[in-house]
């Protein structure tokens, strides 16, 4: 991405912003939010939509159940864009903890000349509250030239020192029903249950009760996004409650 000098981050929520700080030192950065109102953060300028889309790169970073009226809207922009200027389209990415949908939304509702690249980063404010360095992130080149796939996957992995991984849209939510899907849904109901912290704790409950504090910052609609626009999501969830009915009755 040594030619990209700009990027716009749609959706300046706590990853947004999050993103936004170790992308600074990169790039110009500017973000839109739908909330003018939302948290703003030195050295990323606030924009209209309208602006946003004549960055060089743009990022979807909202929920997956709002992404196509964004992209409705973005797309006609975008077309303005480039009849006004001319040169090459903006390349858009997504961050979204699952990757069909966004995939499907993206390459039909954007113009067809955009590049699009789908991403998903495995950590979040606070699993990267120390660096982000050596974290996992998901890599899906969906419709983009090998020159430009290859900056992208070099800016993630030399510059901001990521371990790329790449993947297809599919086998990516195949595994994420288990490793999201999963362990979001149990973490949830452990922080409901409000279980206790005890003196009498082993290292086993210590290490049930760090699972509530890493997704203590994850919105409900990060939730909803994981277990309900994860296509594989629902057979997780129904394995788990069969395996708990066939325990209780064993117990019984």
């Amino acid at each position: 991405m040594s030619d990209v000098r700009s990027v716009s981050i749609l959706g300046f929520g706590a990853f947004g912003r999050f993103m936004a700080k170790h992308l600074t030192p990169h790039v110009a950065v500017s973000a839109y939010d739908r909330d003018p109102n939302s948290e703003s953060i030195e050295g990323v300028r606030r924009v209209s939509l309208a602006e946003a889309a004549t960055a060089d790169a743009i990022v979807l970073a909202v929920p997956v159940q709002h992404m196509e009226p964004l992209l409705r809207e973005l797309a006609p922009l975008l077309v303005e864009t480039l009849a006004a200027c001319g040169g090459e389209p903006p390349l858009v990415l997504d961050v979204a903890s699952v990757k069909l949908k966004p995939v499907e939304l993206m390459t039909r509702l954007l113009p067809p000349s955009v590049p699009v690249i789908a991403t998903h980063p495995l950590f979040g404010p606070e699993s990267g509250k120390h660096g982000i360095e050596k974290l996992p992130l998901a890599f899906c080149p969906v419709r983009a030239d090998a020159n430009l796939v290859a900056r992208v996957r070099s800016f993630l992995a030399d510059t901001l020192r990521l371990r790329v991984i790449d993947i297809s849209p599919a086998e990516h939510d195949r595994q994420m029903a288990y490793v999201q899907g999963l362990t979001h849904l149990i973490s949830r109901a452990v922080g409901e249950m409000k279980l206790p912290d005890t003196p009498l704790a082993t290292a086993a409950y210590e290490r049930f009760l760090a699972m509530r504090t890493n997704l203590r910052a994850d919105s409900w609609d990060l939730f909803v996004t994981i277990e309900c626009e994860n296509p594989y999501a629902k057979a997780v969830r129904d394995e788990l409650r069969q395996t708990l009915d066939a325990i209780e009755r064993r117990l019984g």
